[in-house]
């Protein structure tokens, strides 16, 4: 039962095998390569959905906002949460993240891979900014 082919016994359910998921590159303007992400369940483009995402070891996903709300379940690495007035805040690879739609961040992975459980209640979309000056 892999994200490509869940198990369902009636409608509305799907069951996957997090150990057997189908990972594809996260390509998008402004995100340097080796980002990786798994849908799970909806369709991203047409809103609401609910993903995986894996973030190779010191990777840095770019500071980026969404129109839409974004709520994050933190499965595996450490990682920095930055926030839109420079703050670098440490956490642990158990978290959870829940932001309003429009709200700048970025995300550093520390020296495991990074694995992240994400929903969206619209549609996926991004905007890239400037990262912001480190707070001291």
């Amino acid at each position: 039962a892999s994200n490509k082919q869940p198990l369902s016994f009636g409608p509305g359910q799907t069951i996957i095998d997090l150990k057997r998921i189908v990972w594809e590159p996260l390509k998008g303007e402004g995100i340097p390569p080796g980002a990786k992400i798994a849908t799970l369940r909806g369709d991203l483009a047409k809103g609401g959905g609910e993903l995986l995402v894996y973030l190779p070891p010191n990777y840095t996903f770019p500071n980026h906002s969404h129109t839409s709300e974004e709520l994050y379940v933190w499965i595996q690495g450490n990682f920095t949460y930055i926030a839109a007035d420079g703050t670098a805040t440490p956490l642990s690879g158990t978290t959870y993240i829940s932001l309003p739609p429009e709200v700048p961040h970025a995300l550093r992975c520390g020296k495991q891979a990074c694995v992240f459980y994400v929903r969206y209640t619209g549609a996926f979309d991004y905007t890239i900014h400037a990262m912001p000056a480190r707070k001291k």
